[in-house]
């Protein structure tokens, strides 16, 4: 049997999310749809609240919600140093590691 066009959809997009395969998509849409609406609304309306007020920071392109980072705005960073990384999550790593 196949799913509805709007469940297929709703697959379709969670599959789009890294690390997400097929049945990992359709797990979550079952899940999704079993919640009270009230809940989807509230995480549909945190996408948009993040998308919208997440970017990126003016000196080191990390994501924040501030013109300038976090890191950067910290007056006890060595600004002449640079730290390479290869994604968010590798920052966040060390981050945390720092701390």
């Amino acid at each position: 049997m196949e799913p509805s066009a709007a469940l297929q959809s709703l697959i379709d997009a969670l599959r789009a999310l890294p690390g997400v395969g097929p049945k990992s998509a359709q797990r979550l849409a079952l899940y999704i749809l079993k919640r009270p609406e009230s809940e989807i609304e509230a995480l549909a309306q945190t996408l948009i609240d993040a998308k919208r007020q997440v970017g990126l920071c003016q000196v080191c392109y990390h994501l924040t919600a501030e013109p300038v980072c976090e890191i950067c705005r910290n007056p006890h960073r060595d600004d002449q140093t640079i730290c390479v990384v290869t994604d968010v999550r590798a920052v966040l790593s060390l981050e945390i590691s720092l701390r």
